[in-house]
């Protein structure tokens, strides 16, 4: 931790003593948990969500913009964070981890039980990340937002999203092979990778390179989330709202490349009554 290099940003800063670009420092900080929550796929069961401050990412358009601009909420020494994850008998749904991936580690340590853990990530890892994060994940729930730099340059100030996202996509994959299970609860998804795909305004064009991608790199029989929940934060851009017919003509994509497996949404999700209060 003395030199956190752990995303892509590398800002090299010791955060023990100074907040990192994820505007957090060493210890993990917590700004709400919701347990159950019942807003992530299906396929992943019964989860306690921990909604993680600040973010390496920090999209324009965040819908957790409260949270991901800075350390909002509660610091957790490691032995409180194990105490936090130990109260619950769910899987742990992790939103926004990877800037805490080893104070989740730390706190893992100290459990006092076994837990099934859903690493919740923007996407933008470094492959070192992801195979410290396999060591203690069952299921990778990924986004890949963006195949254009330009794009994710302009939203999140991340040109080289593409980059980092799509090394690191194929390595989970690798890491954490797919095993289902079926059961009377429908079919669940004991291990594996879960990829999500946001579709922004303007810019299905994008979205279906992204599909492209995960077609020709990961398989059509991936899990893949393709999300209409685009909400204006009032804050950032986009801050036109997404129209049906785009969203549309992306689903329709999907088929036609023969995607078997994954989720879309129903166009009404596209509202901030589904954005968690903090």
């Amino acid at each position: 931790m003395a030199i956190c290099n752990d995303c892509p940003r590398a800002c090299g800063v010791d955060r023990r003593v100074k907040r990192g670009y994820c505007g957090c420092g060493a210890n993990a900080v917590v700004a709400k948990t919701i347990s159950p929550f019942e807003y992530e796929e299906p396929c992943l069961g019964r989860l306690s969500a921990v909604f993680f401050g600040g973010c390496a990412l920090r999209c324009s358009y965040c819908q957790n913009v409260k949270i991901s601009r800075g350390a909002v909420g509660r610091e957790y020494s490691d032995a409180e964070l194990a105490r936090l994850f130990d109260e619950t008998d769910r899987a742990l749904d992790l939103v926004t981890p990877s800037h805490f991936s080893s104070a989740i580690e730390r706190a893992l340590a100290l459990c006092e039980k076994p837990h099934r853990i859903i690493y919740n990530t923007s996407g933008y890892e470094t492959e070192s990340a992801v195979e410290r994060a396999a060591k203690f994940t069952d299921v990778f729930l990924t986004d890949l937002k963006y195949f254009d730099g330009a794009i994710s340059s302009r939203y999140s100030a991340a040109s080289d999203y593409f980059e980092h996202a799509s090394r690191a996509v194929k390595l989970m994959r690798e890491l954490i092979p797919d095993d289902w299970e079926t059961s009377d609860g429908g079919r669940m998804l004991k291990r594996g990778l879960v990829i999500r795909h946001l579709v922004l305004p303007e810019h299905c064009a994008d979205s279906m390179k992204i599909l492209d991608f995960i077609a020709e790199n990961i398989g059509t029989d991936a899990v893949v989330s393709i999300m209409s929940q685009f909400t204006p934060n009032g804050m950032g851009e986009p801050s036109a709202r997404l129209k049906k017919i785009e969203y549309k003509l992306v689903r329709e994509h999907a088929l036609k490349l023969g995607f078997r497996n994954g989720y879309v949404q129903d166009f009404s999700s596209a509202s901030a009554a589904y954005t968690p209060k903090f």
